[in-house]
């Protein structure tokens, strides 16, 4: 072991024969040390993405690459590390729906990947249901359309299908620090992460790259309250899955109460009870 640090499967837990996960103590390893911050820099030049407000590509910032994250990795260890400027832009969904997004500098993508790379299996050992697919490693619309034909094969025809409004919008730092703080118990490392969201206008702005985990994360505590009601989560969409039209009332009422207690609402319209559905019909991408 490396400093008193559990060696880690991913980046941040490990399974011993016989044993139960563990989670490390600290996590800044996961941070801080070149060989992760190197692995997080490739996984981000896997994606063709533009330049930032800085105007550095992926091709200049692999040259010297090695030194550019020793110095990132030694202001992320001493704390002075401070984000770069964000270029704001959008992206235009295939339905038209126009999406407002940020462009970080590649260098704070490399940090967001790494935090990301580091809190993920936590979340997934601690936080996420196994009834909820979207932005996890895995587990994608397939995934819910078949959880979805289960409870629809079972005779639970009626559905509550619900699709989150604006599901990224209206936390606050504080808030998702605190989300964090129930599963991570690393002080500093929530420090950085602070770091990083404090920069952004929004802190699971689209277009960071830990927005989609903190969607997940947020709705994760709506879903503690769903767990009885039958529940399948595809990104920001549920559906519950009832025997009755009073049945699926009822469980439609539940969710959105859960909503509204982390400041979200069902979409008005595109939320609505189903008498029946095909399994196919549901979690589709509407914009």
């Amino acid at each position: 072991m490396e400093g008193g640090i559990v060696p880690a499967t991913q980046a941040g837990t490990t399974v011993a024969p016989n044993c139960r996960p563990v989670v490390p103590h600290s996590l800044m390893p996961f941070l801080i040390e070149p060989r992760h911050l190197k692995r997080a820099a490739r996984e981000c030049m896997r994606r063709a993405s533009a330049p930032g407000a800085d105007g550095q590509s992926w091709a200049s910032f692999r040259y010297g690459l090695d030194e550019r994250l020793d110095d990132l990795s030694e202001q992320l260890r001493s704390g002075i590390w401070r984000p770069g400027p964000l270029k704001l832009s959008h992206v235009v969904a295939y339905t038209g729906k126009r999406i407002e997004t940020v462009i970080p500098t590649v260098s704070d993508r490399v940090v967001h990947r790494a935090m990301r790379r580091a809190i993920e299996p936590v979340l997934e050992l601690r936080v996420f249901a196994p009834w909820v697919s979207g932005f996890r490693r895995g587990r994608n619309r397939l995934t819910a359309v078949r959880q979805a034909a289960e409870h629809l094969g079972q005779g639970r025809t009626w559905t509550a299908d619900i699709d989150v409004q604006q599901a990224s919008a209206g936390a606050t730092t504080a808030e998702v620090i605190d989300w964090l703080a129930d599963a991570l118990h690393d002080g500093t490392f929530l420090a950085r992460v602070r770091t990083a969201l404090n920069a952004l206008p929004d802190p699971i702005v689209p277009g960071c790259g830990l927005s989609p985990l903190l969607i997940n994360l947020r709705l994760s505590r709506v879903d503690a309250q769903l767990r009885g009601l039958s529940p399948v989560r595809f990104a920001d969409n549920y559906c519950l899955f009832a025997s009755s039209r009073a049945a699926a009332e009822s469980a439609y009422a539940t969710a959105a109460r859960a909503l509204s207690e982390v400041g979200l609402r069902p979409h008005p319209g595109k939320s609505r009870i189903r008498p029946s559905a095909h399994a196919e019909d549901l979690f589709l991408i509407s914009g």
